[in-house]
């Protein structure tokens, strides 16, 4: 119930500042649904294949990651960790050799699930260390091209890799002083070697009145396509007071850790086919068919899905949010009044009307339908277009082929 509550309430919230989202007229009574097997979605803007990464001057000779000496790799009193201190990020897509002493912090209730996003900490007195990996959900464009008519056309990876890095840990600083090193590197080799542009903060302090600084952000290329980023930070008082190149030696000792980094034995689900959303009673289950690069991930407690389309990066298609629970309709419909309808057409095989808003550079939409008249359950969907009006209707269409099926055994 909670988190059917807070989605109505964003929802409400970007309906009143001129944001898009909506739902379903009042419906009659009616017999019980039909449950029919979902349909497969067409894909109108489908990823292609074409690997360039071996082709000349697609990509400049990697630099060392690792700078200076042992010495110099001095951050408070953070110590290296042993061949036992290795674990797994982002729930297996990635491993590191952590410092000693690591640990990984609680889940927040309603964070991202550690599929999307997982940390490392390694308190110190002074000074503590804060691993950040994030799933990007965005490919190797020097792997996959957007489809012919796509509106936009990534650059190669050393054009875009640069461009996603300081804006999403610089905030797009231009500045001498603030503007980062951002140069290729590979780590690791043989069948764990891993393509890689290292971002190191020139003066890497923390803002003022501030005590959180980052030291080293990557971005990592997998061999079958897909982004990650690692991003390394430290905390402290030490960390508040210090100036300049006072913290360099806290980036020397990311570089060595980074130097761990290694493919995990998790890939994501890319498959054209059918996902689980969640369970609805102890018979019957949720289920979205999906086309190829949509990746489904976790919502908190279970309670549905989110699912991202992978883009080659710089091109970013939006989400399906999908939640079940119970849920007050009345309550929904009030809050989102004034949302715009946009399309009819049906979810759980009844007619709806999707409400949000629509522009030529993607829009949202919404609707809400009754998984089960008998028990209350209700599916609720949030669709977000982050760049074409296209991408809104493919994935309305997705979430279109939701449908109610036997449980399997997981």
């Amino acid at each position: 119930m909670r988190t059917l509550v807070a989605f109505v309430t964003i929802l409400s919230f970007a309906v009143a500042c001129g944001g898009g989202a909506g739902t379903h007229q009042p419906a009659a009574p009616r017999a019980e649904a039909p449950r029919p097997e979902p349909p497969s979605p067409p894909d109108p803007s489908p990823n292609v294949l074409r690997d360039r990464r071996a082709e000349p001057g697609v990509r400049a000779p990697a630099k060392p990651l690792v700078l200076g000496n042992a010495r110099s790799a001095k951050c408070g009193k953070l110590a290296r960790g042993t061949e036992a201190d290795e674990t797994d990020l982002l729930a297996g897509r990635l491993r590191v050799r952590a410092p000693a002493g690591w640990k990984t912090p609680a889940p927040l209730p309603d964070g991202p699930p550690p599929e999307e996003e997982s940390r490392i900490i390694v308190e110190g007195d002074k000074l503590s260390l804060a691993i950040v990996a994030r799933e990007t959900f965005q490919l190797d464009p020097d792997l996959y091209e957007p489809e012919p008519d796509a509106s936009i056309k990534p650059g190669t990876l050393d054009v875009e890799a640069p461009k996603f890095l300081k804006a999403t840990f610089f905030g797009g600083s231009t500045t001498t002083d603030d503007r980062p090193e951002i140069v290729p590197v590979e780590i690791g080799e043989g069948s764990t070697k891993l393509r890689a542009y290292a971002a190191r903060p020139r003066r890497p302090n923390a803002p003022p009145g501030q005590d959180t600084a980052l030291v080293l952000a990557l971005l990592l290329a997998q061999d079958d396509g897909p982004l990650q980023s690692v991003a390394f930070y430290v905390r402290g008082e030490t960390v508040r007071n210090a100036v300049g190149t006072d913290l360099v030696g806290c980036t020397r000792f990311a570089e060595r850790v980074a130097a761990s980094l290694r493919p995990g034995p998790r890939k994501l689900e890319r498959e054209a086919g059918v996902r689980h959303v969640a369970d609805v009673s102890t018979e019957d289950a949720l289920a979205v068919t999906v086309p190829a690069d949509y990746v489904a991930i976790p919502a908190p407690g279970n309670a549905g899905v989110r699912l991202v389309k992978l883009r080659p990066l710089s091109m970013y298609a939006g989400s399906i949010s999908v939640l079940v629970g119970e849920a007050d309709e009345g309550k929904a419909k009030q809050a989102l009044e004034g949302a715009e309808p946009i399309a009819t057409g049906k979810l759980l095989g009844r007619p709806i009307e999707w409400r949000g808003r629509a522009t030529p550079k993607g829009g949202f939409a919404y609707a809400f339908e009754r998984i089960d008249d008998d028990a209350g359950k209700v599916v609720e969907v949030l669709v977000k277009a982050t760049r074409e009006q296209k991408a809104l209707d493919e994935m309305r269409k997705i979430a279109e082929t939701l449908a109610v099926v036997k449980r399997a055994s997981r």
